[in-house]
């Protein structure tokens, strides 16, 4: 077994209002099949796209799996939300997340 890390992963979430927005990005195959694997955050960039507003709520989550047509491949997925006190996710919010996927791969044949 090997553990293998992959380039860092850039989400670029376009203004959006009314719902937790969503992406999915595929790493660079690894240099084995990915028996193993975690997404981890390494930065990101928040904003609200019409003025200045309390936060309420910040929410970035990443989940990371195995590409089941290709095992040496991993989708990682992130939610991403800004959300003030007015009750709804009625303001535009904008940014980008950056994650870095670590996995346990089999040797490279």
């Amino acid at each position: 077994m090997a553990m293998e890390f992959s380039e860092q992963l850039n989400f670029s979430f376009d203004p959006t209002a009314g719902r937790i927005q969503q992406l999915t990005l595929r790493t660079a195959p690894f240099r084995g099949n990915v028996t193993r694997v975690q997404a981890l955050l390494k930065g990101f960039d928040i904003t609200y796209n019409n003025g200045d507003h309390h936060v309420l709520r910040e929410e970035i989550d990443l989940d990371a799996a195995v590409d089941p047509a290709h095992p040496t491949t991993v989708n990682v997925t992130a939610r991403f939300l800004l959300r003030d006190s007015s009750g709804n996710i009625d303001d535009p919010f904008s940014g980008t997340v950056r994650a870095v996927v670590i996995a346990q791969t089999t040797a490279a044949g």
